[in-house]
């Protein structure tokens, strides 16, 4: 599935982020700029250190959440993959101002599966 992010017009550091193919109302994932991003690179096989960048893992946060532990990855050649270093770029550190009612950990897990199902695996 493609990802999908969903920028809200009055809340300039938050971004929703599916790859669900579902509107806006139905994201529960949010771009987590606390956390740093990670940049995946290939040499005889995938590293975090060396060779050339061929993806990105990306840090989500559930609404509910104050604090993300979830990543999602973004390869080359997919959508917003040139786009989401220029955005941790602007606003990395911004605190988010969207949150949801506190839920149970489970159906954050389920609603992770939900909306990022071949990040799962």
């Amino acid at each position: 599935m493609r990802l999908q992010i969903f920028a809200f017009r009055d809340r300039s550091h938050d971004f929703a982020a599916t790859k669900a193919n579902v509107p806006l109302a139905e994201c529960k994932f949010l771009l987590d700029f606390n956390r740093p991003l990670q940049r995946l690179h290939w040499l005889d096989g995938i590293n975090k250190w060396v060779g050339p960048v061929v993806g990105l893992l990306v840090p989500v946060v559930h609404q509910s959440e104050q604090a993300g532990g979830y990543l999602i990855s973004v390869h080359r050649g997919e959508p917003y993959y040139a786009d989401i270093p220029t955005l941790w770029k602007s606003h990395a550190g911004a605190k988010r101002t969207l949150f949801a009612p506190s839920v149970d950990g489970l159906e954050v897990v389920a609603d992770f599966g939900r909306h990022f199902p071949e990040d799962c695996r």
